[in-house]
């Protein structure tokens, strides 16, 4: 099994261990419908920016520490991981999310404001990726970047903004209600 492929499944077992975790935490509180997804909605709210973050952060160490070409063991781990959770942001903002809930609670967290919300938050992330684009261009005049980097640069910059703008877009929006 190549490292590639091991550092996928470790993302993906991570990501199943924390969706369980958090099931099994809330087993014990009864809630109704429209409850559960004022909740899970709330929480939602509070947890993008953390994510951006996390994620942001999770890049910077990636490119301060790159291998310059050779191909090293840790650094298909990290690729690996990072392509694990950008897929997963990437389909959390492209669905309503909350993927091991009831439907009628997906239905409820995903109301006409969330809807707008996401729509703004993809416009940012696109324009985001296309002003990093540009500003990779303007870097391969003075150095070389690799397709691979610039590939990872547009979309972690894409990424991150679209997180952001979604979870300051869904924090004023609880605050205001």
């Amino acid at each position: 099994m190549s490292d590639f492929t091991i550092g996928v499944l470790a993302g993906l077992a991570a990501v199943l261990v924390i969706a369980a975790i958090f099931k099994w935490r809330r087993r014990n509180r009864p809630m109704g419908v429209a409850e559960k997804a004022e909740y899970l909605s709330k929480r939602r709210a509070r947890m993008l920016p953390a994510l951006a973050v996390i994620f942001l952060s999770q890049q910077a160490t990636f490119f301060s520490e790159m291998s310059g070409g050779r191909h090293v063991s840790t650094e298909t781990a990290k690729i690996s991981a990072w392509l694990v959770l950008s897929v997963l942001l990437l389909a959390g903002l492209g669905t309503k999310g909350f993927w091991l809930e009831p439907k009628e609670v997906r239905d409820l967290v995903d109301d006409e404001n969330t809807r707008a919300n996401r729509n703004e938050a993809m416009r940012w992330g696109f324009l985001f990726s296309m002003a990093t684009a540009i500003g990779v261009y303007i870097l391969t005049m003075f150095g070389t970047v690799t397709g691979r980097e610039a590939t990872h640069i547009i979309m972690s910059f894409g990424i991150a903004a679209a997180i952001l703008r979604w979870g300051w877009l869904e924090r004023r929006a609880h605050r205001d209600a």
